[in-house]
């Protein structure tokens, strides 16, 4: 793992650095270097950022495996996810909502056709799959635009909508639960 990488991404997760941190100047006075020398390490401030992102879906991409192991319960992998986002809210922006010059990145060679992204959708996919979805991939579309939508609320204090007896995160995270419950079938009862 490169230092940089993982330098931005540890400081995210403290809350040293958050979203109006991530430009190119900025980053590079964090790093103790010049901005010529990211841009010639990383061709770009958004190949770096990238990186940055994938190493984050690559750690809730592992946690979400564990819970998957522990429980085979969906549920509480969408309540994993959701409380990965409201507890990272550094990160979080920047692995789901950070707009990156896509073609740039393609072109320079950082966006690479297998990523922890990607593989954290895969992921997604066969877990639904197992859980007894009919349309993994398409519930998995469901599944994470709910997800990111109730981070996205919860974390702007918008969540809770007239269930003023609990907070914002706890309302998201039984709606995450529903979510993930609703999409999967019924588990049929052995006789």
């Amino acid at each position: 793992m490169d230092d940089a990488v993982e330098r931005i991404y540890e400081a995210l997760l403290r809350r040293e650095l958050d979203d109006a941190d991530l430009s190119a100047r900025r980053i590079a006075s964090f790093l103790d270097k010049t901005t010529g020398a990211v841009y010639h390490r990383w061709s770009s401030i958004d190949a770096l950022l990238f990186a940055v992102s994938q190493r984050g879906f690559a750690e809730l991409g592992a946690r979400l495996a564990a819970a998957w192991t522990a429980t085979s319960d969906l549920a509480d992998c969408a309540q994993l996810y959701v409380e990965f986002g409201l507890d990272h809210p550094g990160l979080y922006p920047l692995m789901n909502e950070r707009r990156f010059d896509w073609a740039a990145l393609r072109a320079s060679g950082a966006f690479e056709s297998r990523t922890a992204g990607s593989e954290l959708l895969t992921g997604v996919v066969c877990l639904l799959s197992e859980a007894g979805s009919k349309e993994p991939v398409n519930d998995t579309r469901l599944l994470m635009a709910g997800l990111h939508g109730l981070v996205s609320f919860a974390s702007t204090g918008r969540m809770n909508a007239g269930e003023l007896t609990a907070s914002d995160r706890e309302v998201a995270i039984l709606a995450a639960r529903d979510l993930a419950t609703r999409l999967t079938p019924p588990k049929r009862k052995k006789r």
